[in-house]
């Protein structure tokens, strides 16, 4: 029987190897590795073009298309506004739709067991100019019983990370920490398309934190996330300093992590002279970025642009890589929220999720499901 074979266009070919951070050799060590010839040629036989497609992420069909598909825009608002701000790229699309798609499955979930009430702190404060920052502060720390100075004692930037998103999936919020696309360390997330995003659905309200963004400055990120929810507002997040939201979120996440008079004191016991070197004298006590030190530093006056841009462009140098937290199964409920991970298990274990869903859920085969629960149980 001759052996069916497709002819494919290369656009198509190297747009997939691209978007999966793969040569173009190793995609097709993986799809025709007795055939790489034909494969440089775009000609696929039909087992390679199936290949093909599940490596892509697309439908099989989109294989025959002369030029890549354009993303589609998400739904939620883009409200990153700086001026070196890349444009939203496909691994921030795949990275979305994912979390939408755990998203609809937990809310089954919680209808499932008469736990879809909506929670009243979604959207409790509309965003007018007469609204403070204090205000919408003070309510997130009363409602997740966070202490500023109970909680950075004895924390590393990581775990600090960790505990605080502990106290925040407790009152009903999921927390996601990733730096690449589902588990695909070929496909790293650019804190220069996004640092984070949230969706503020009233019954499961999401916080995407990018997991590539600097140890120190995730907590940041985490915090002006949550002030999104407070305010009832979805979007992608920079750290945009001038847009109206974003800077008032900026300014809630300094107040709860930066207290003002616990900085200024902070700030004024320093050692250092030069603001520059004050300001990482301060950010090393407070858990936080240089970043977000220099920008509550100017909030509250004691510093020029000058030196948050001398800051800005130090941050931009240093290589940042996500924190592995030691292991694939410590990093797996990281990435897919502590919370949301340990229900899934706890459904497939117990039968009541198919192992190869649950598996879908997770990003994972669904052997790794049960060697993960093995993991847990043994610890």
């Amino acid at each position: 029987m001759a052996v069916v074979e497709f002819q494919l266009s290369r656009k198509m070919i190297d747009w997939i190897a691209d978007s999966q951070g793969l040569s173009l050799e190793a995609l097709a060590d993986q799809v025709m590795p007795k055939k790489i010839n034909k494969f440089f040629n775009g000609i696929v036989t039909k087992s390679g073009a199936e290949k093909l497609a599940k490596i892509g992420g697309i439908p099989f069909g989109f294989l025959f298309l002369d030029n890549p598909p354009k993303p589609v825009k998400p739904k939620i608002p883009d409200l990153r506004q700086a001026v070196d701000t890349r444009e939203l790229g496909r691994n921030f699309f795949d990275v979305y739709n994912d979390i939408e798609y755990k998203l609809e499955w937990y809310k089954e979930y919680l209808k499932e067991n008469g736990n879809d009430q909506h929670l009243d702190f979604i959207g409790k404060f509309k965003y007018t100019r007469n609204l403070l920052p204090e205000t919408v502060a003070q309510d997130i720390i009363q409602k997740i019983n966070f202490n500023v100075q109970r909680e950075i004692k004895g924390v590393t930037v990581e775990s600090y990370f960790t505990k605080v998103a502990k106290l925040i999936e407790n009152v009903g919020i999921l927390v996601f920490k990733n730096g690449v696309v589902g588990n695909n360390n070929s496909r790293k997330l650019d804190t220069r398309e996004f640092r984070g995003f949230c969706i503020s659905d009233n019954v499961a309200p999401i916080v995407f934190v990018n997991g590539s963004d600097a140890l120190s400055a995730q907590v940041f990120t985490l915090f002006h996330e949550v002030a999104h929810l407070w305010l009832g507002v979805d979007g992608v997040s920079g750290w945009d300093t001038e847009k109206s939201i974003e800077a008032f979120c900026n300014k809630v996440s300094a107040e709860i992590l930066m207290p003002q008079s616990l900085f200024l004191s902070t700030w004024e016991s320093g050692f250092n002279e030069n603001d520059l070197y004050r300001v990482k004298e301060v950010s090393h006590k407070f858990k936080v970025s240089d970043f977000a030190c220099a920008i509550r530093a100017i909030q509250l006056g004691l510093i020029d642009g000058s030196t948050l841009e001398v800051i800005k462009q130090e941050a931009n140098k240093k290589p940042k890589k996500e924190n592995s937290s030691g292991s694939f199964f410590n990093t797996l409920p990281v990435r897919n929220s502590h919370k949301l991970t340990n229900i899934i298990i706890s459904r497939a274990m117990s039968q009541q999720l198919p192992l190869r869903e649950a598996g879908v859920l997770l990003n994972v085969k669904a052997d790794t499901i049960v060697e993960f629960h093995k993991k847990r149980e043994s610890l």
